[in-house]
């Protein structure tokens, strides 16, 4: 694995697994922030394609997830309290692996739920990062507006009578321990899948599995906040004649049916710092697709590199050098 484990704790207590992939002769590293139920094992592959390219890495298990502290007694029970507690984590390991590996990351990756995290690290701080790159960010539910309408007022009611820390209706089974199904909501790569499916059995420790009250409904809070937050840093870019957001490239699937591409392109489509793109025919996680699938996202994620961090290669012949050992 091209990862080096390790774990940190944060100001509160909370103990984070975190990982670092640091190749020879790395010309930067990214930090990655993983969707719901994922653990850094998840991104060996991505890793490695980073590696090819020069380019390290550093992800981490959010709590209640991987190698993280869990904070229900049911520890397969997807849960967090608040958001902010993701973002929280964020600071924590990107603070001590700056201060104990002296690594800075200066771009940001996120996949799903770390789109959701990671828009609000870019709204705090617009400079913190010099560019982002988000994966099928989870900006709204995907499905009919009744069925969203109702998961809200579901999870909303659970909270409200103390039951946060609660399935979800129809949550309570669902596992990630399922044999690859041709209409699966993830992936149509069936040995992509089965790898994961491998990691898990081997590492039951990892699992997360339904969904709770209190974790859907931090989301949609964190969503509902959005309109605003990115209103209030329009305005405040304008009065200091700034930029409002990280330049940033969203890269869509075409097939997503667990996160909803229209409330992205509703919030991003006319957004002056995010580049949209979709891979047509990729479903929700495309770094675990088809590799015709996963080379469309590779293209996208290598022009995003050349325009937001071509310092990385020094030269356009060096540029031209790492695109061939990449294609090579």
């Amino acid at each position: 694995m091209p990862f080096e484990i390790q774990h940190c704790l944060s100001s509160t207590g909370t103990k984070l697994r975190y990982g670092i992939s640091s190749p020879r002769n790395a010309r930067g590293h990214i930090f990655i922030l993983q969707g719901r139920a994922e653990f850094i094992e998840r991104y060996s592959e991505t890793a490695r394609d980073l590696a090819a390219r020069q380019i390290g890495c550093v992800a981490f298990d959010f709590r209640g997830q991987g190698g993280s502290v869990r904070e229900t007694t049911i520890s397969e029970m997807g849960y967090v309290a608040d958001i902010a507690h993701y973002v929280e984590d964020a600071h924590t390991v990107a603070d001590y692996v700056r201060a104990r590996h002296d690594i800075d990351c200066p771009m940001l990756m996120t996949h799903s739920t770390g789109g959701l995290v990671g828009i609000n690290l870019l709204l705090a701080a617009p400079t913190q990062f010099s560019s982002a790159l988000m994966i099928a960010p989870f900006f709204g539910l995907s499905g009919p507006d009744w069925m969203v309408r109702l998961a809200k007022v579901i999870s909303a009611s659970l909270c409200k009578a103390g039951m946060d820390k609660k399935y979800l209706p129809g949550q309570k089974m669902l596992s990630p321990l399922q044999p690859f199904h041709p209409e699966n909501l993830l992936t149509s790569d069936k040995g992509r899948y089965e790898r994961s499916f491998a990691l898990l059995h081997q590492q039951p420790d990892l699992i997360v599995g339904g969904v709770s009250a209190g974790w859907l409904n931090a989301c949609f809070r964190a969503q509902a906040l959005l309109d605003f937050q990115l209103a209030e840093a329009a305005g405040k870019a304008s009065q200091k004649n700034g930029q409002a957001l990280t330049p940033t490239t969203m890269i869509l699937s075409g097939d997503d049916r667990v996160v909803s591409n229209v409330a992205t392109k509703r919030l991003f489509a006319s957004h002056p710092d995010v580049t949209l793109h979709e891979v047509a025919g990729s479903r929700h996680e495309i770094l675990q697709e088809r590799d015709d699938l996963r080379g469309q996202f590779w293209d996208i994620f290598d022009n995003h590199i050349h325009h937001h961090h071509a310092n990385w290669f020094g030269s356009a012949n060096q540029q031209d050098m790492v695109e061939a050992q990449v294609a090579s």
